[in-house]
């Protein structure tokens, strides 16, 4: 069988990942990838070789031309947000195949895993599937699950999701090759999409229970902007928190204020149902920032 020729499009961790296994793979030429400008300020961007194959335009839609002349069978594309026309989906002869973090159909669009972990989801997957002209639903090929743990950060799920794809590169690439691989169809009519966070989603309401806003914390700290919070007068963004049950004084405090300071720099804060302790955080005004 020949080498089969492939383009890569992507350019986070997770995309790497993928991009190191294909392109180690003795049946396979990577002719062709379209990644982000080195020095990019995405999350986890991983800058790629500077090499004749490597395009870094950050728009595989832009670099239509030259991936329709190499003529690829395949296109691979992870960690990258760009909806890609039907023009660049026509491009490869056996389909473009892309990776989604959740269990599909269930949490297609954008900012899921944010979505996921601030809803107090312990459990999604990796979903490997087909692209067509409707986002994340194309069909599926297989689905890697992946625990969500209770002091899981946003950062250590996506090194699950890293993980989660090299697994479903490894069980699933030798089936896509021979033609093999699984096809299950999605219904759009079954499910759920996400819209894409903005900054209105990264404030925190010390009116809510200590569980939500804990949760919001955690889906949303770096490497990616944190949760933010007025504290009397001063903004704070929030990198890590744990919640306090019980506290023996300030029961009564209002929402929203200290009601205790720690020699390590830390504080207590008082919300709904509880205590949230601040360990990790940046004081905005200042650019000051503590335990970091």
């Amino acid at each position: 069988m020949e080498r089969t020729r492939i383009v890569f499009i992507g350019g986070m961790t997770d995309g790497k990942v993928i991009y190191d296994y294909l392109n180690t793979n003795r049946h396979v030429e990577v002719g062709l990838v379209v990644t982000y400008p080195d020095g990019s300020e995405k999350p986890r961007h991983v800058d790629f070789p500077s090499e004749d194959k490597v395009i870094k335009s950050g728009t595989a839609n832009g670099a239509l031309e030259a991936i329709s002349r190499y003529s690829p069978d395949l296109i691979f594309v992870a960690g990258w947000s760009e909806l890609l026309n039907e023009e660049l989906l026509d491009c490869a002869r056996n389909g473009v195949i892309g990776f989604h973090p959740s269990k599909l159909p269930m949490d297609r669009g954008r900012s899921v895993l944010a979505w996921q972990i601030e809803e107090g989801y312990t459990e999604t997957a990796v979903s490997m599937f087909y692209y067509t002209d409707i986002p994340d639903g194309g069909d599926i090929i297989a689905q890697e699950r992946i625990s969500i743990e209770e002091n899981d950060y946003v950062n250590d799920v996506l090194d699950k999701v890293d993980e989660a794809c090299f697994s479903l590169m490894r069980a699933y690439f030798p089936l896509i090759r021979a033609g093999k691989a699984p096809r299950r169809p999605q219904h759009i009519n079954e499910g759920n999409f996400r819209r894409l966070r903005t900054n209105r989603d990264s404030q925190i309401d010390w009116g809510r229970n200590k569980e939500f806003i804990f949760n919001k914390i955690r889906a949303i700290s770096k490497p990616y902007p944190a949760a933010e919070a007025w504290i009397g007068e001063k903004k704070f963004r929030i990198f890590k928190a744990e919640m306090v049950e019980t506290f023996p004084y300030c029961q009564d405090a209002e929402n929203g204020s200290i009601v205790a300071s720690f020699h390590d720099g830390t504080f207590l804060v008082k919300c709904r149902n509880g205590f949230i302790r601040v360990l990790d955080f940046e004081l905005n005004e200042s650019g000051l920032q503590s335990n970091s």
